[in-house]
C-alpha cells in the first residue's frame, strides 16, 4: 500500500501514525484542517449526506496518488457519509478499505445509523470486487488486548497498535521468508481482520470477531538464533497450524528472520460473508 488517505478524525489520526514511515504517502480529508498538498479541509455541514452531495472536486488533490491506496474511515463520523464519492475519484487504483468500528454503545441512534449504513455499503462494494479488500477494526477490542490504558492515552494507543500491525505485515509481504506455504486467497475471501498471536498459548488476538472464517494467514517473525538454535520451533508451529486446520479453515504460513530480540506473530482472518 503506497498511499494511505483518511477521512474524518479517526481516519487523520491513524494516517498520522503512518506518516512516520517513509514508505508510505500519506493524505487528510476533514472538517477544520488547513489546506495543503496533502491535507484537504472539509465544508462543516448540517446534514451528514451533505458531505457527500456537497463534495468539491478532489482531482486536483489526488493528482499525484501513485500505487496500492489504504483508505482509512470511521463509520459514525459525518464526514463518513462522502467516502464513496471521495473514492470516485481514486478509482483507478487498487483501493484496499481500513475500517475502524466504533463503540457503538457510545453512540447516538443517527450515529448508529450513519455507522451501520456506512459499514454494509462498503462491505457490499468489497464484496462485488469493487475494492480489494476491506480491513475491519473495532477499538472496543483492541482496547481489551491493550490491557489498562487511561482515558488520555485511550486513542493513542490503540492506533499506535494498529498502524504498526498493519505496518509490520506489510513489511512481511515485501520481504523473503525463511520458508513458507503462502498461495492466493480464493477470490471472495475480501473481508479480513488483523491480530496477533501467542504460539506458546495457542491464542489469537485480533481486533474485530470476524464471522465465518474460510483463511487465516500467519507471519512468524524470530531473529537469526532462535531459527538457528531452537529446535522444537518448528514442530511447534506445525502443530499450531494443524489445530487451527481442526477448525474446517485453510491456513498458510510464512517465518521470517528478524533483527529483533523479541518474537512476533501476525495474523490475518477472512472471510466472504458480510459480517454484522
Amino acid at each position: 500500500m503506497d498511499t494511505i488517505i483518511g477521512l474524518g478524525n479517526a481516519g487523520c489520526n491513524i494516517v498520522d501514525k503512518f506518516a512516520q514511515f517513509p514508505q508510505y504517502l500519506t493524505y487528510k480529508l476533514d472538517v477544520g484542517l488547513t489546506r495543503t498538498p496533502t491535507t484537504f479541509p472539509l465544508k462543516l455541514q448540517e446534514k451528514f449526506e451533505d458531505y457527500e452531495e456537497k463534495l468539491p472536486s478532489l482531482k486536483t488533490f489526488f493528482k499525484e496518488v501513485d500505487g496500492e491506496i489504504l483508505f482509512v474511515v470511521g463509520g459514525s463520523g459525518k464526514v463518513s457519509s462522502a467516502t464513496l464519492s471521495i473514492l470516485q475519484y481514486l478509482k483507478k487504483h487498487k483501493i484496499n478499505i481500513l475500517y475502524i468500528k466504533p463503540e457503538l454503545s457510545l453512540l447516538n441512534d443517527s450515529q448508529i445509523q450513519l455507522e451501520r449504513l456506512v459499514y454494509n455499503v462498503l462491505q457490499e462494494y468489497t464484496r462485488s470486487g469493487v475494492f480489494e479488500r476491506m480491513y475491519i477494526i473495532s477499538n472496543e477490542e483492541i482496547a481489551e488486548i491493550v490491557g489498562d490504558i487511561s482515558i488520555k492515552n485511550y486513542h493513542e494507543k490503540i492506533n499506535e497498535m494498529i498502524v504498526s500491525t498493519i505496518h509490520m505485515i506489510n513489511v512481511y509481504k515485501n520481504n523473503e521468508s525463511v520458508t513458507d506455504t503462502f498461495c492466493e486467497l480464493p477470490v471472495g475471501t475480501r473481508l479480513t481482520t488483523i491480530g496477533m498471536s501467542d504460539l506458546e498459548k495457542n491464542v489469537d488476538n485480533l481486533f474485530f470477531s470476524l464471522d465465518n472464517v474460510s483463511d487465516v494467514v500467519y507471519y512468524y517473525a524470530y531473529n537469526k538464533d532462535k531459527l538457528e538454535l531452537d529446535f522444537e520451533l518448528m514442530n511447534k508451529i506445525k502443530t499450531a497450524v494443524s489445530n487451527k486446520k481442526e477448525d474446517g479453515v485453510r491456513v498458510t504460513y510464512g517465518i521470517f528472520e528478524t533483527n529483533y530480540e523479541q518474537d512476533y506473530i501476525y495474523c490475518l482472518n477472512h472471510s466472504s460473508v458480510i459480517q454484522k
